[in-house]
């Protein structure tokens, strides 16, 4: 049986809009790893937004920042962060256009007035069906922010509300940052998240791969989201997910379903990192 390196994103791939995952998503970690293989986190996320109820399911090791922080065993093996005059003019950025800023560190996630009430608006619109109850947990690991405070040691930037179109927020940035559209479905088309150029998962699991020795193991990729697509590329088995993005689907080597089904179950059933449940 061949070894695989998994590397699994978070948002709208192991979990849903509602935060949960699969309890087969679980299962398939668990037991794969017990057979021998290696199921690494893979996520935009920054650490601090990854919540206990996540990490007890049980993993090798994090890429987190969409590249910028590796972690693997609980050893830290890197944590890339912004320049602080590239924050600060971010900031200014997003001040001057009333465009809503949530700044992801390690030590903590840090949003500003603007994306706060769009954060609550965005709540109060799921509806009395949807169980709001984690993303309030999440608002409450928030640190809400004003002119006033600065911070530093910024992995990776998030925004939303913007009064003027991605496209024009992409033209205005690219050449100095990583910037893509944000593909979580209760977020605005106009939103994003901004990483230090040059900087992806790939690069990371490169890192991993080396780092650990696993020059012969075959990687697979689960993904959604245009953060995924260097990750899906540099994969031997390179998965999208069915409602992610189109671009990724179409680099993709197969399509799995949905975080709302047992997608990851069936994607190491079907390469041999698991047998079918009883």
């Amino acid at each position: 049986m061949s070894q695989f390196a998994v590397f699994i994103d978070i948002d709208g791939t192991l979990i849903d809009d509602e935060q949960k995952y699969r309890p087969s998503a679980k299962y398939a970690i668990q037991q794969a790893r017990k057979n021998g293989h290696k199921v690494f986190l893979s996520t935009g996320r920054c650490k601090a937004e990854i919540f206990d109820y996540i990490f007890d399911i049980g993993f090798d090791g994090l890429i987190g920042s969409s590249g910028g922080y590796i972690e693997v065993d609980h050893q830290v093996l890197r944590h890339l962060t912004f320049k602080d005059e590239d924050i600060q003019r971010l900031v200014e950025y997003f001040k001057e256009n009333g465009i809503g800023y949530y700044l992801e560190c390690n030590h903590g996630t840090f949003a500003d007035e603007i994306y706060r009430d769009w954060f609550i608006s965005v709540l109060k619109s799921l509806g009395n069906d949807f169980d709001s109850s984690l993303f309030e947990a999440f608002m409450s690991h928030v640190n809400w922010i004003d002119e006033t405070t600065t911070i530093k040691e910024v992995n990776k930037i998030s925004f939303a509300t913007s009064k003027i179109p991605y496209d024009l927020i992409y033209k205005k940035l690219c050449d100095d940052f990583d910037v893509i559209r944000n593909t979580v479905g209760i977020l605005e088309a106009d939103s994003g998240e901004i990483s230090l150029k040059g900087v992806n998962k790939a690069q990371a699991i490169e890192f991993v791969i080396h780092h650990l020795g696993l020059n012969d193991v075959k990687v697979m990729a689960i993904g959604d989201s245009e953060n995924d697509i260097e990750m899906l590329e540099y994969a031997n088995i390179g998965i999208a997910m069915r409602t992610g993005s189109e671009k990724l689907k179409a680099i993709a080597d197969e399509l799995t379903g949905s975080p709302k089904e047992d997608s990851i179950y069936d994607c190491f059933v079907k390469h041999g990192l698991i047998e079918p449940m009883q």
